[in-house]
């Protein structure tokens, strides 16, 4: 059975946990959620004034309503330029894994991280040298992993990011393969900028089953085993053709009927969390998400 979930920042900021979490519970029972706190609630505290108390009031509050965290999030920029700034950003994420056992979810994640700040595009965030950054980061992260007994999730962001192509992704989960390692699989954020090619190369509005099928498989192939949760959200391409990667999933042009006939076949049952949702919509996009 599908875990069906979604970004609790997508439905709006609240002003306690029971509120986000009676919120939450209109969409079913046993729903996961990506959790960034201080996306999500607006009196949320710091990364580093967490208390046993507070974590467990959070995980209560969600259980009382049939819902649990699939992602504890707290996205950083692990190669960020400054240096002070990047240790600062790491600490915040190693207090999360000091607290995701006891939230219910040892699943920490975040993204990969640019030469810039923002984490915006930056020509020199593919060079080698920024990669090692990234992987001098990740040893420090999954020391404290090991240490929590947490779970460090990666996503992957095409060009964007450090971590931006299927094989980055699976070289890194070879290079560290560790059980405290595990993938965020955004099959939208790995679509190259100008879509996913098809056999001659070239990109169509609307890629072939065979050039979708492929793509799909190759990531699964390379680190399907490593899945620990999936984004769901679509994209296509705009009238220069590039890739507009932030639609709510049926909106755009990727096969997810496919997508999860293949995870199913695998084996691979992980949270499903909907990303850029239409509230709107929600609960006839869920309907249809279950029936595939």
């Amino acid at each position: 059975m599908k875990q069906l979930g979604l970004r609790a920042h997508d439905l709006g900021t609240f002003n306690t946990i029971e509120e986000l979490a009676t919120e939450v519970g209109k969409y079913g029972s046993s729903v996961p959620i990506q959790l960034a706190l201080k996306k999500a609630l607006t009196q949320a505290p710091s990364a580093n004034a967490y208390t046993e108390d507070f974590i467990v009031g959070i995980r209560d509050a969600l259980q009382a309503k049939g819902a649990y965290v699939g992602v504890f999030g707290c996205y950083i920029n692990p190669v960020h330029p400054d240096k002070a700034e990047r240790d600062e950003q790491l600490s915040r994420f190693e207090n999360h894994l000091k607290y995701a056992k006891l939230l219910g979810c040892r699943l920490v994640g975040t993204e990969t991280g640019s030469l810039n700040p923002d984490c915006s595009y930056h020509p020199g965030t593919a060079d080698p040298k920024v990669l090692d950054v990234f992987y001098r980061s990740i040893e420090r992260l999954l020391e404290a992993a090991v240490k929590y007994d947490a779970i460090v999730g990666i996503e992957a962001v095409s060009k964007q990011h450090t971590i931006s192509t299927i094989k980055r992704m699976a070289d890194l989960v070879n290079t560290f393969d560790t059980p405290h390692l595990k993938v965020i699989y955004d099959p939208t954020n790995l679509v190259p900028w100008i879509g996913i090619p098809e056999q001659d190369g070239s990109c169509r509005g609307i890629p072939s089953f065979e050039a979708q099928r492929e793509f799909f498989l190759s990531a699964l192939d390379a680190f399907g085993s490593k899945i620990a949760a999936l984004h769901v959200k679509d994209y296509q391409l705009n009238k220069q053709g590039f890739k507009i990667g932030d639609l709510a999933v049926g909106q755009g042009v990727l096969d997810w009927k496919f997508l999860f006939s293949e995870l199913r076949r695998r084996s691979i049952e992980v949270p499903a969390l909907l990303e850029d949702l239409n509230t709107a919509t929600l609960v006839e996009t869920l309907g249809l998400l279950r029936t595939y």
